[in-house]
């Protein structure tokens, strides 16, 4: 293993044992964890009532001779019980990436401990590949832990049944969600590394995650910001007006919320029939871009860190 990869993987682990016990971190990631287990829980709830209820009239319906309907519960994807964990991912979940790679940055501008990393790694990438290692296991544990959940709430439900195919899309919903709070935790972690001040490298990715989750998706599909949480509201079908037309295929390759959002909803199955996106970018394709950008963004910023002086402290 040459020398840059060792650095890189020493910076990872010493970024993690001076980031997880962040009082800040741990709050809100378990704050996401916690709303994903409530949405998880409410979904459970909510098919096993509908289950129960199904039962007990089918029984009835039975005794009288009558014919009995289809179970409502059987009659919709299995993973539409999960369609609000969307939703803490766009929000608390984004948030918790943010603050993850801010601190990342952060904490070692204000320690004082950037001419040590300076003397183990000197003029190479490793610093800034630790960083992004350290931020990749960290969303990559958050991922793991809403996937966790997911599994064990269809599996706890034995009146409904979860195909191969379906279990493919549930894989690829959490990759993809993955891959979208990375984005954000890249731009918070060249913001740390590039502003002067600890507040501003905090300040410019929130703003951005409150233009694209909230101001953007009014501009291209009339969406008031209440109804960004609402995972069936958010899709509906905006005016059809030579406005909102226009700005749907121009804006929409960088309303990263709004593809987000149309993705999720096809992998998880509750995408209205025949709603699509009008963007002049498909919406995977938007948040590739997106993704890459916001590497090289950090990348660069992390390589452009003085790690002979300390910051913030001086």
């Amino acid at each position: 293993m040459d020398a840059p990869r060792t650095a890189a993987g020493l910076i990872t682990r010493q970024s993690l044992r001076l980031t997880l016990p962040e009082g800040t971190v741990l709050v809100i990631a378990a704050l996401f964890v916690a709303l994903v287990l409530l949405s998880a829980w409410l979904g459970w709830r909510a098919t096993a009532t509908v289950n129960l209820i199904f039962t007990d009239a089918a029984a009835f319906l039975q005794s009288q001779g009558k014919p009995v309907p289809a179970n409502p519960v059987l009659e919709s994807s299995a993973l539409i019980l999960l369609r609000n964990v969307a939703v803490y991912v766009s929000l608390i979940g984004v948030l918790a990436a943010i603050v993850v790679g801010n601190r990342l940055v952060a904490i070692d501008r204000r320690s004082g401990v950037l001419p040590l990393y300076g003397t183990r790694t000197g003029d190479s990438p490793a610093f800034a590949l630790g960083k992004m290692q350290a931020l990749a296991a960290l969303v990559g544990g958050l991922t793991l832990i809403t996937t966790i959940v997911a599994v064990a709430t269809l599996l706890a439900l034995p009146a409904i049944t979860v195909t191969p195919a379906q279990w493919g899309q549930l894989l690829a919903f959490f990759l993809l969600s993955g891959g979208y709070l990375m984005v954000f935790g890249l731009v918070a972690m060249g913001a740390a590394a590039r502003s002067r001040s600890e507040t501003v490298g905090l300040l410019l990715p929130v703003t951005l995650w409150l233009v694209l989750t909230f101001v953007l998706p009014s501009v291209t599909g009339n969406l008031l910001p209440t109804a960004s949480i609402n995972p069936v509201s958010a899709l509906a079908t905006p005016p059809d007006a030579a406005f909102f037309r226009w700005t749907a295929w121009a804006i929409g390759p960088v309303s990263l919320a709004e593809s987000y959002r149309y993705l999720s909803a096809a992998l998880l199955d509750f995408l209205p029939a025949g709603r699509a996106s009008a963007s002049a970018i498909p919406p995977l394709a938007t948040l590739l871009i997106a993704l890459g950008a916001a590497f090289v963004w950090a990348f660069q910023a992390l390589r452009r860190i003085d790690l002979t002086r300390s910051d913030y402290d001086v």
